[in-house]
């Protein structure tokens, strides 16, 4: 059912854009995105201020036990924003035709570029278990994605900390994190 929600909701995301797409009167590419609403608050303990903010929560089964705490969450405090899914914590360059299905990217980068490119924020939160461990190529990956698209990037994540490469991607883009204890919200 949740699962089905959220499935719902980037499908509306997905038709909002098409609608615009082939709408054909509109003259700025910036108009063609969905808007990316501001949120300022606390999100699963993390304080938060983003003037555009998209997320992308990974689904694995690594996170099942948290995941209903955080949809609540998500629904009661930031349900506008635009969500992609992630299984799991991948950060890999992606390949070169990734496929999103049913709201799902197959790894991070991909989220966080497809949000980029189909939404106007300007703020992604990466919400992950940070289980598995990135790639030298995916981190360079995201530090260029996250450049060239001028995201600030922010990191919640449940029991591991992020590796100090990725540490250092987030902070170089004035982002920041913080480790959440997975038992807090059971």
């Amino acid at each position: 059912m949740i699962l089905h929600f959220y499935g719902v909701r980037f499908c509306l995301f997905l038709l909002s854009i098409s609608f615009y797409l082939f709408e054909g009167g509109l003259l700025a590419e910036e108009q063609k995105k969905v808007v990316a609403p501001a949120f300022e608050g606390k999100i699963l303990s993390m304080e938060i201020a983003a003037e555009s903010l998209a997320l992308v929560v990974d689904v694995s089964s690594s996170m099942r036990p948290v995941l209903p705490s955080i949809r609540r969450e998500l629904r009661q405090k930031m349900p506008r924003n635009p969500t992609l899914h992630v299984l799991g914590t991948g950060i890999e360059r992606p390949r070169a035709r990734p496929q999103i299905e049913k709201g799902v990217a197959p790894e991070t980068i991909t989220a966080i570029n497809t949000l980029a490119t189909l939404s106007t924020a300007t703020t992604i939160l990466w919400i992950t278990d940070m289980a598995d461990p990135p790639n030298v190529d995916g981190v360079a990956s995201l530090q260029e994605l996250l450049n060239d698209r001028g995201l600030q990037l922010l990191l919640i994540s449940f029991g591991n900390r992020p590796p100090p490469s990725v540490q250092k991607v987030i902070e170089s883009r004035e982002g920041y994190w913080k480790l959440v204890a997975p038992e807090t919200l059971r």
